[in-house]
Formats: C-alpha cells, structure tokens, sequence
C-alpha cells in the first residue's frame, strides 16, 4: 500500500477556465466499499491504496491535480505539523467582594506590641470620643 499527496490546483488555473476553483471529487475502493472525496482548491489529500484509482489518473490527465507519492516518515512529520499545539486556559476566578470585619482588638495583646508612646496615644483618643 502506497500513500499519495493528492492537491487540487484549480485555484491556479486561469480566470476564464472551465474549472477555476472548483472542488473535485476523487472517487477510490476501500474495503470493497466505493467512497467518494471532495478536495476543495489549493487542499491536499492524502490517500493510502495499493493503485491510484481511475478518477485521480483522469484528473491528472487533465492537469487539475498533482499527484506525488508520500514515504512513511514524510507522512509522520506531515501529521504532526497539522496537530494543533495545546494552548493554555485561563480560567477566571469568580468575582469576590470585599468584607470588612472589625474584630474585637484585645488589650493585652495589643499593649504588649505597641510602644509606650502609641499606648499613650491611644488612652488619649479614647477620653476624647
């Protein structure tokens, strides 16, 4: 089984031609299944059978496609061009709103940390209000 790059060149035909950019159908066996591929102008296909099948050698003929044959590894690299590259999801966090609590402040502790300066000031506010 060989595989073939099959492209569509009626994308390059002249403006006044009968097929200028029209999408072509190929038509191959499978499996004793008949099926049926249209490849839009400038696409390319790639095609994995023992022989090329009647439709693609008439195409040829009539110059609207080109035809190469494809190794194993120039299909890999091929493959691997097209996969698309993951891209990083931001997810946005909820929106959060602001809560002012007013604890309780405990004296003791906060004249251990406090200067004698600061106590001072304070005792001073809480006269005056």
């Amino acid at each position: 089984m060989n595989t073939y790059k099959i492209t569509n060149l009626t994308n390059t035909a002249g403006k006044r031609d009968f097929k200028f950019n029209s999408s072509l159908d190929i038509e191959y066996v499978n499996n004793m299944i008949k099926k049926t591929v249209s490849v839009r102008p400038g696409a390319s296909l790639y095609l994995t059978v023992s022989s090329l099948p009647m439709s693609v050698h008439k195409l040829r003929a009539k110059n609207l496609i080109s035809v190469v044959e494809v190794s194993a590894k120039e299909l890999a690299d091929s493959i691997d061009n097209v996969k698309p590259k993951p891209t990083p999801v931001t997810v946005k966090a909820p929106l959060v709103k602001e809560v002012i609590v007013k604890v309780p402040l405990v004296e003791k502790l906060a004249e251990v940390s406090l200067t004698e300066e600061e106590i001072a000031k304070r005792a001073n506010r809480k006269k005056k209000d």
